[in-house]
């Protein structure tokens, strides 16, 4: 999808899972076994949406349940055995979408400054970007645990670019999910979603997306640092 240059970017705001790792599929259907496993027949089309938030407000949802009740603290914990479990497996090359290590690797030699906002456990986070060969390329990371009102709530963005000497005007939120562009909007940040994770474009957009790519390799071509 074709979009204007963006001039005098100092910071990106980055997801993770469908943005930076090919994960959205391998979170879909581990979510469904959790639920299987609790005699819940759910389909895909129910749970796909909600990734991207945090894992415990998922469960609670998912299974009718409060956020403190023991049946969200187990499935959730089930769930981060087997996601540990599935990473494992596979290659770390297969983790990260093809454009994302290299763009990345580009932003920085510009002198853009990385910063990583996930639903995830920061420390979850940080395994995974290891994974991807991509974690030296972070200044800062921050994750579900690292803030008291996740996502869709500007305080991961705003606590991203203050760890990045930045103000919200200096940065940009990158990412495949409505929360993402409602964060990144919230924190007076514009914001880029991308089209091959979760959302489609025309609902980034509604969420507050400026515009909208179908490779991570385009975010790279349209970010322009101050000289």
């Amino acid at each position: 999808m074709s979009a204007a240059p963006m001039p005098g970017v100092r910071g990106l705001v980055l997801d993770l899972d469908g943005t930076l790792a090919d994960t959205p599929q391998a979170i879909a259907t581990i979510t469904l076994k959790v639920l299987a496993a609790r005699g819940i027949d759910a389909d895909e089309s129910a749970v796909r949406p909600l990734i991207g938030r945090p894992l415990d407000q998922n469960f609670a949802q998912l299974l009718g349940c409060a956020l403190q009740d023991a049946e969200v603290t187990a499935a959730v914990a089930e769930y981060q055995s087997q996601f540990r479990a599935h990473l494992q497996g596979i290659a770390p090359e297969e983790l990260a979408y093809p454009d994302v290590p290299d763009a990345l690797q580009h932003l920085r030699t510009r002198g853009v400054l990385l910063g990583l906002a996930t639903s995830k456990p920061r420390g979850a986070a940080e395994r995974m970007l290891r994974l991807m060969g991509v974690y030296d390329l972070f200044h800062v990371v921050a994750g579900h645990d690292s803030v008291r009102r996740g996502k869709p709530d500007p305080e991961m963005a705003l606590l991203v670019a203050d760890g990045l000497g930045l103000t919200p005007g200096q940065c940009v939120v990158v990412g495949d999910g409505v929360a993402d562009a409602a964060m990144g909007r919230a924190a007076g940040m514009r914001v880029v979603g991308v089209s091959y994770g979760v959302a489609d474009a025309a609902e980034l957009t509604a969420a507050g997306a400026e515009c909208v790519v179908d490779t991570f390799g385009e975010l790279a071509a349209l970010v322009t640092p101050l000289a």
